[in-house]
């Protein structure tokens, strides 16, 4: 059995790289409905969905340390309780939303006719869905792995307050 030290890095870089690969092809398949994007090909794609994805592993994991912070506990989606995914997913819409009206107010992005809008909110559904479903199955993903890799049944839970 791994210390939890060890199974919380574990969490975190399976936590990073699911976060990376999910949001990486949602960036890609949603990429034409992007005024700016949508006449490339693939190829002249890849890349600027590679920083968009590491945007998105951002805020997967700053959403986690906020949910952490309020749980005062590291390993808090480490978990896999309904409650956590709620929240995660509460909060990957409030962090969607907050930024699509950001980058669509400064004009740093546009829509086209393939993106459908969510009434009220005035922004893409693609872009909230994209991190209301993510975020949350990230960490799904990220804490079935570090469960099988690390080995443990009963994680342990240190506290956040502490070194």
């Amino acid at each position: 059995m791994r210390s939890p030290d060890t199974s919380l890095w574990m969490f975190l870089l399976a936590l990073t790289l699911s976060a990376f690969g999910l949001n990486w092809l949602w960036e890609m398949f949603q990429m034409p409905a992007y005024t700016e994007m949508a006449e490339r090909s693939w190829a002249e794609t890849a890349l600027p969905c590679a920083f968009a994805a590491l945007s998105d592993v951002a805020m997967t994991l700053a959403i986690y340390g906020i949910g952490c912070l309020a749980a005062g506990n590291w390993r808090w989606g480490v978990e896999r309780t309904w409650n956590i995914y709620l929240t995660g997913t509460l909060l990957a819409g409030l962090f969607a939303t907050a930024l699509e009206w950001k980058f669509l107010g400064s004009g740093r992005w546009s829509y086209n006719e393939r993106m459908p809008i969510v009434p009220i909110l005035g922004i893409g559904l693609w872009p909230l869905m994209q991190l209301m479903l993510l975020v949350p199955l990230s960490w799904f993903i990220a804490a079935w792995c570090s469960k099988r890799v690390g080995g443990e049944s009963t994680p342990g839970k240190p506290d956040v307050r502490s070194g």
